[in-house]
C-alpha cells in the first residue's frame, strides 16, 4: 500500500477543512482511452460516495496544443491529485502537460499527489527500458515540440514515478480502489469527527463512521449502528451528533426509543423530533398525525436525526418513515442490538461496533477505578483479570471499574471471586434486555448454547437441535409447556440467524460463539428457572456433588465441562446407570472405579477425553448419536460386532494408543469425519472405510504402525486426506473413481516411493504436501493434470532428482517448495507459472539456480555476472512472487542481478548462508520488500542502499559486517526506518522482543505468501 507524508498534508492545508482557495478535493489525471470506463470511473464514483469533491475532465473532443486555462485552474484549486498511469498515458501530450502542471503545484503549493500504476509497474515509467521510453523518444523527435518542454515532461514523470505506488490490475481493482479512497479520505477529512479526549477508543470508531456518513454529499442516508448491549452504540452516536450537528439545518437526538415507545411515548418522541429539528418552541401534535407532520415539515430540510436504542420496525416507521420524509443531504442514524431490524428496513449502510482491545479496555477500566488511564502500582494483574472477564464490553468494563473505585486490594480480590459466581447486577440487567426480546423457542436455543453448545460448529449445533425428540426439537431439553405448542416452529438455522442478528451469538468460521458475559447470563437464567432440579451441569464441582450424592441424577440431560477447567473427578461407574435421560456428555479427566456397564442410549454427543476403558458398554446402542469423541482414550476395540449408527457423523479417536484396528463401519453410512491421528499402534483399516460415501475428512496423521492401505479408495465426498507421519506407509493406494472434491492431500513424512498415476483423478486438489518423503524418487507426469493445485510442497524429498515438465500446466500454482531436494535442473515450463507467489529453493545448488534461465549452462571461470543476467530473464516472469528463498545456495558476488525491478511484488527475501561479499544496489528496486534475511552470510561486509519499504533485516552471525549500529535500538544509522539485528545467534538478545517480532513477521510472510 502506498503511504503519504503527514508533512505533505500539513503543507497543503492548515486545518481539517479545505481552505477557501480550494474548489475541489481531488483532481483526476488519466488517459481516457485506457482507463475512462474502468478504474477512473470506479475511483471517481467511489470518491464521490464519500463526499469528496472530484474534478474529472470529461472532454473527449480534439484538444489543442496548449492545456486549457480552466484545466490549469482546476489543478491549482484541488487539494490532492490522483494520477492514474496506464500503458498509453505517456503517448498523450495533453496528459504530459497536465502532469507537468501537477508536479509544479506539488512543488510550489504543497499539493498532495497520489499515483496509481494501472496494469503497469514503476519500472515501466522510470526505467530506460520501460514502455514509456518509446513515447518520450517520439516526442523528442517531433519537430513541432519544444525540446525543453519535453524534458520537463520527463522530469515530471520521474518525480511521479518515484512516489509511493498503488499497484492495481483487473484482479485487485475493487479492493485497491476502496483502499485508495480510504487513504484519500483520511488525508482530506482527518478531523471531520472530533473526539472528547475522555472517550477511550473513540477515534477509531469515529473514523469508521466518518467513512459511512458521506458528509458533503446531497444524497439521503439511513445508517445503522448495531451490536450487543453495552458495546458503545449510544456513546458513538452521541459523539457523531456532537461533531456534525452543525453541518445540518436542524438536528435531533432521540434517546431510549425502545423504552419510551413501551411506555406509550410515541407522541412525545414525534414532538421532540419536530421541535429540535425546526428549532422552535414546544411543538404540539394534534389528532395523532405525527408521522404526516414530520414528513410535511422536514421534507425540504437537511436534518440529522438519531434514533437511539430501536428494537422494532414500527418505531422507525413512525419517526423516520423513509427518505422522502427528509431533504437532500439528510442523515438518519439508528442504533439497535438487532441487525435483522436494519435489514428489514432496507438499511444498507451498517456499522457493527467492535469490542474494545485490551489496551482500550485497560484505559477505560483505570479511568473509572483510579481516575487516570493507567493502573496504580500493584494493581496491574488484578486489572487484567477484570478486563479478561469483561471481554472487551465497554459497559461492563466501566461498571466494574466504577464499583472498585477507592477500594483496596483485598476488596478487589473478593470482587473477582463474586464475579465467578454471578454477574454484576448492572451488567446482568443491561444484557437481559436482549434475552427478554426473544420468543420462547429463541430463548431455549440461547440457553442451550450458553450451557453446552458454545464453541461447536454450526452444522453440529443444527444437527443437535434437530436430533432432539419432537417435544424438544426447538431447543428444549426439558418438557415443553402446553402453551409453547401454540408457537410456530422455526428451523434451527433460522433461529441461529435471528440470534446472530440480535447480537447474541457470532458465527466466525461457522463456529457458534458467544460473549463470555452473555454465556454467564444464560447460565444464570437457566439456574434460576431450574428450581433446584438442574438438568444441565457445567462445573466439575456440581457434577461431582450431584453424582456422589445421587441428587436428581435422573433429571440430568447434559454434562458439559469447560475444556479449560482444571482438576480431576474420581467417581463410581455405577453413578452413570441412573442417568437414563443423558443426552450430552462432554467431559475430561473423569476416572471411574468399577466397570462401566451402562451409558444412556439417548446420547447425542459423547465426548470423553481420556476415556479409561478398552471398550464401550456392550448394550450401548444410541440410535441418535451424532458425535463420538474419545481422544486420548484407552480404547482398544471400539465395538466387536457391526453396529448400526445411522446418524453418527463424527468419530474422533485421536491419540488412542491402544487402538489396533478400526471397526466395521459399513453400518455408519453418514459418517463425515474419521479422525485417528496419533493412534501409534493402529495397523489395519477395515475395508469399509474405503466405501464411506459421505466421508469428508480422513485423518491418519502419525499412525506410525500403518504399513499399507489394503483397499482402493472410492470416497466421492472426501475433501481432506491426511497421512502425514505414517512413516511405514510405502504405497499410496489406487484411486478408482474421480474424487474431484479432494482439496488437500497430506503425504509428508511417509515412506512412499512413487505416486500412482491415478492421483490424476484428484482434479480439485489445491494442496499436495510431500515434504520429507525421503524415499520419493519421482513424480508422475500426470501431475500436470492437477490444474487446481495452488501449493506444492516437496521440501526435504532428498532423493527427488527432477520434476516433470508438465508442472508448467498448473497455471494457478502459488507456492512451490523444492528446498532440500536433489533437483539439479528446473524445467523451462517453470516460467509459465505467472501466478507464483512463493518459491523456496533453500539448500539447492547454483546449478539449479542457473537452470532458471532457459539456455543456461554452467559458466566458465565462475562468470557470476553472466549468471545474474540470465537469472533476471527468468525472474522477470515472476512479477507476482512475494516470497523468494535462496538460502544456502552457495551464491557469490554477481549471482544477484543488477536489475530486480521486475520483482515488484516481492515482500520477503531470504539470502542467508550464502558466500557473497557484497550485495548489489539493485535491492533498492524491490519497492515492496519488507523483510530481508541475511543470517550466516559470514563473508558479507556491508549493506547496500535499501528500499524505503523495508522494515526488517535479520543479519545474525554476519561476522564480517562492518556497519555501525545503535546497539540499544538495534537500528542502522540511516534515514530509512529499518530494524536491523546483527548479533550472534548465541547472544542473549536472540530472545528479545524485537527478534521475536521480526521472526513472527517473517513466518507470517512465509505462511501467507508475503
Amino acid at each position: 500500500m502506498a503511504s503519504s507524508s503527514t508533512k505533505e498534508l500539513a503543507a497543503s492545508s492548515s486545518s481539517s477543512h479545505p481552505l477557501p482557495r480550494y474548489t475541489f478535493d481531488v483532481f483526476l489525471s488519466f488517459r481516457g482511452e485506457d482507463t475512462r470506463k474502468n478504474i477512473t470511473n470506479h475511483l471517481y464514483e467511489a470518491l464521490r460516495r464519500q463526499g469528496i469533491v472530484v474534478f474529472r475532465d470529461d472532454d473527449e473532443l480534439e484538444r489543442g496544443k496548449t492545456i486549457a486555462k480552466t484545466l490549469i485552474k482546476s489543478i491549482k484549486e484541488s487539494r490532492c491529485t490522483i494520477v492514474i498511469l496506464s500503458e498509453r498515458y505517456a503517448d498523450s501530450k495533453w496528459c504530459l502537460r497536465e502532469l507537468a502542471k501537477i508536479v509544479d503545484c506539488k512543488n510550489t503549493l504543497g499539493q498532495i499527489v497520489l499515483v496509481v500504476f494501472y496494469k503497469i509497474n514503476p519500472s515501466d515509467v522510470i526505467s530506460p527500458t520501460g514502455i514509456f521510453e518509446k513515447f518520450f523518444i517520439i516526442h523528442e523527435n517531433d519537430v513541432n515540440e519544444n525540446f525543453e518542454e519535453v524534458q520537463s515532461w520527463r522530469n515530471a514523470m520521474r518525480v511521479v514515478g518515484g512516489l509511493p505506488p498503488w499497484l492495481v490490475n483487473e484482479e485487485t481493482e475493487t479492493e485497491k480502489v476502496q483502499n485508495i479512497v480510504k487513504h484519500a479520505f483520511n488525508l482530506l477529512r482527518p478531523d471531520l469527527l472530533s473526539n472528547d479526549e475522555n472517550l477511550v477508543g473513540m477515534n477509531l470508531r469515529l473514523s469508521r463512521m466518518n467513512m459511512l456518513l458521506g458528509i458533503g454529499l446531497d444524497d439521503k442516508r439511513f445508517i445503522g449502528i448495531w451490536g450487543m448491549g453495552g458495546i458503545g452504540k449510544t456513546t458513538i452516536a452521541k459523539a457523531v451528533f456532537k461533531s456534525v450537528a452543525r453541518e445540518f439545518h436542524g438536528s435531533c437526538f432521540l434517546e431510549n426509543v425502545r423504552k419510551t415507545f413501551k411506555d406509550g411515548g410515541l407522541l412525545s418522541l414525534q414532538e421532540k423530533l419536530l421541535s429540535d429539528t425546526l428549532m422552535k418552541g414546544k411543538v404540539h401534535i394534534k389528532d395523532g398525525n405525527g408521522a404526516a407532520m414530520i414528513k410535511k415539515n422536514l421534507g425540504n430540510q437537511k436534518v440529522l436525526v438519531i434514533l437511539d436504542d430501536v428494537d422494532h420496525f414500527s418505531q422507525v416507521k413512525e419517526l423516520a418513515g423513509g427518505e422522502e420524509w427528509f431533504g437532500c443531504g439528510s442523515r438518519i442514524i439508528i442504533t439497535t442490538r438487532d441487525e435483522g431490524l436494519l435489514l428489514s428496513l432496507g438499511v444498507d449502510i451498517r456499522y457493527n461496533v467492535e469490542s474494545f482491545s485490551d489496551e482500550e479496555a485497560l484505559q477505560l477500566f483505570c479511568h473509572e477505578a483510579f481516575g487516570v488511564k493507567f493502573p496504580e502500582k500493584g494493581y496491574l494483574d488484578l486489572c487484567m483479570q477484570f478486563i479478561e472477564y469483561a471481554e472487551g464490553l465497554p459497559s461492563a468494563i466501566k461498571a466494574l471499574g466504577y464499583s472498585l473505585h477507592g477500594r483496596l486490594v483485598p476488596s478487589w480480590e473478593d470482587a473477582i471471586k463474586k464475579l465467578n459466581v454471578s454477574l454484576n447486577r448492572e451488567v446482568y440487567e443491561n444484557l437481559k434486555i436482549s434475552y427478554d426480546s426473544l420468543e420462547m423457542q429463541e430463548r431455549r436455543f440461547f440457553l442451550d448454547i450458553a450451557c453446552f453448545l458454545k464453541g461447536q460448529r454450526k452444522d453440529q449445533v443444527i444437527d443437535t437441535f434437530e436430533s432432539f425428540e419432537t417435544d424438544a426439537a426447538d431447543g428444549l431439553l426439558t418438557k415443553r409447556n402446553a402453551a409453547d405448542g401454540l408457537l410456530p416452529k422455526k428451523n434451527a438455522a433460522d433461529v441461529l440467524k435471528i440470534l446472530q442478528e440480535k447480537s447474541l451469538i457470532t458465527m466466525p468460521n461457522n463456529k457458534i460463539q458467544m460473549h463470555n458475559l452473555l454465556q454467564k447470563l444464560g447460565q444464570e437464567i437457566f439456574r434460576g428457572e431450574s428450581l433446584g432440579k438442574c438438568s444441565r451441569l457445567w462445573h466439575r464441582k456440581d457434577m461431582d456433588h450431584a453424582l456422589r450424592h445421587k441428587q436428581g441424577v435422573e433429571a440430568i440431560e447434559t454434562i458439559v465441562l469447560d475444556s479449560n477447567e482444571h482438576g480431576e473427578s474420581h467417581l463410581n461407574a455405577k453413578f452413570f446407570s441412573a442417568m437414563t435421560g443423558l443426552k450430552v456428555l462432554r467431559v475430561h479427566n473423569v476416572f471411574l472405579s468399577g466397570n462401566l456397564e451402562y451409558l444412556s442410549n439417548k446420547l447425542r454427543l459423547l465426548s470423553w477425553h481420556g476415556y479409561p476403558f478398552r471398550n464401550l458398554p456392550l448394550d450401548f446402542q444410541p440410535s441418535e448419536l451424532l458425535e463420538l469423541n474419545l481422544q486420548n482414550s484407552c480404547i482398544g476395540n471400539l465395538w466387536r460386532e457391526t453396529k448400526k449408527f445411522d446418524k453418527l457423523k463424527i468419530i474422533n479417536l485421536s491419540n488412542s494408543e491402544f487402538l489396533l484396528k478400526t471397526p466395521d463401519l459399513s453400518m455408519v453410512p453418514n459418517l463425515e469425519k474419521l479422525v485417528l491421528n496419533g493412534c501409534i499402534r493402529l495397523q489395519e483399516l477395515h475395508p469399509s472405510v474405503g466405501t464411506l460415501k459421505h466421508l469428508i475428512l480422513l485423518d491418519l496423521k502419525d499412525c506410525k504402525s500403518l504399513k499399507t492401505i489394503c483397499f482402493n479408495i472410492c470416497l466421492e465426498a472426501l475433501e481432506i486426506l491426511i497421512l502425514s507421519g505414517c512413516s511405514r506407509l510405502e504405497k499410496f493406494p489406487e484411486i478408482v473413481e474421480n474424487m474431484k472434491l479432494v482439496t488437500e492431500l497430506h503425504l509428508d513424512g511417509t515412506a512412499i516411493r512413487e505416486l500412482h498415476d491415478s492421483i490424476g483423478k484428484l482434479t480439485g486438489l489445491v494442496l499436495l504436501d510431500l515434504r520429507n518423503c525421503k524415499s520419493l524418487l519421482t513424480l508422475p507426469n500426470v501431475i500436470g493434470c492437477l490444474t487446481s493445485i495452488e501449493h506444492l510442497a516437496l521440501g526435504g524429498c532428498s532423493k527427488l532428482v527432477e520434476i516433470p515438465d508438465s508442472l508448467g500446466n498448473i497455471s494457478c500454482l502459488k507456492k512451490l517448495d523444492v528446498s532440500g531436494t536433489s533437483i539439479s535442473h528446473l524445467p523451462l515450463s517453470l516460467r509459465l507459472l505467472t501466478n507464483l507467489e512463493v518459491l523456496n529453493c533453500e539448500g539447492l545448488s547454483r546449478k539449479l539456480c542457473h537452470s532458471l534461465f532457459p539456455f543456461w549452462s554452467t559458466p566458465r571461470n565462475n562468470n557470476s555476472h553472466s549468471f545474474g543476467l540470465r537469472l533476471i530473464t527468468c525472474l522477470s516472469k515472476f512479477c507476482s512472487v512475494k516470497v523468494l528463498i535462496f538460502s544456502d545456495c552457495k551464491l557469490v558476488d554477481g549471482d544477484i542481478p543488477n536489475n530486480l525491478s521486475y520483482l515488484s511484488s516481492l515482500q520477503f527475501l531470504d539470502l542467508s548462508s550464502n558466500l557473497f561479499i557484497y550485495l548489489p544496489n539493485s535491492l533498492c528496486q524491490l519497492i515492496n520488500l519488507k523483510c530481508l534475511v541475511l543470517d550466516n552470510c559470514s563473508r558479507l561486509r556491508s549493506l547496500p542502499k535499501l528500499p524505503l519499504s523495508l522494515r526488517y533485516v535479520l543479519a545474525r552471525d554476519c561476522v564480517s559486517l562492518k556497519e555501525h549500529y545503535n546497539q540499544e535500538d538495534q537500528r542502522p544509522i540511516s534515514e530509512t526506518e529499518v530494524m536491523v539485528l546483527s548479533y550472534p545467534t548465541s547472544a542473549k538478545h536472540q530472545n528479545s522482543r524485537t527478534a521475536q517480532l521480526m521472526m513472527s513477521s517473517m513466518c507470517t510472510a512465509w505462511e501467507n505468501g508475503g
